[in-house]
């Protein structure tokens, strides 16, 4: 921001300066001749930070903005990855609860879940809870209509605690 600032103030005092110079200048060729060498040193003063700049840093400065802007675009899409995972969890979970409530079952069903490529796809659903076979059968049925899930996939567990129920 100095920078700009010191070049803006050095175009200003050479605009003043030729501006001024042109006002005393005599008529005729002395003041072309004047007109021509004020507008060169204007110029000059306008593209001078062009002359001085070191273009092997800028170009330097440019690619750690490059990578940086790679980090920035990769930690957006593993954040963006696990918010999508997040939000298919709870609305799976909260779809389980009401098929598990409309089949009269009860049990805990967790999913889980692989990406693969650009969505998130169920890979095992491990069930617990006492159920009888009519029930494991309707149940199966649903989440391998539902999920996509093969039969091999789905795992049937008993409760830890068998006393508590």
């Amino acid at each position: 921001m100095e920078l700009l600032k010191e070049w803006l103030l050095g175009v200003l005092a050479v605009s003043f300066l030729t501006a001024a110079a042109q006002i005393i200048m005599p008529d005729g060729a002395v003041k072309q001749v004047g007109r021509l060498a004020c507008g060169l040193i204007l110029f000059l003063a306008i593209i001078r930070p062009l002359l001085g700049m070191d273009y092997g840093s800028l170009s330097q400065v440019i690619r750690d903005y490059q990578e940086e802007l790679s980090a920035q675009q990769e930690t957006l899409e593993k954040t963006g990855k696990e918010l999508t995972g997040d939000i298919i969890a709870e609305e799976t979970d909260a779809y389980i609860q009401d098929m598990t409530e409309e089949l009269g079952l009860d049990c805990q069903i967790a999913v889980e879940w692989s990406w693969e490529g650009e969505t998130p796809a169920p890979v095992r659903a491990i069930v617990t809870g006492e159920l009888s076979d009519g029930d494991w059968a309707a149940l199966t049925e649903a989440l391998v209509r539902d999920f996509g899930l093969e039969r091999e996939q789905i795992v049937y567990q008993e409760p830890e605690d068998k006393e508590g129920t």
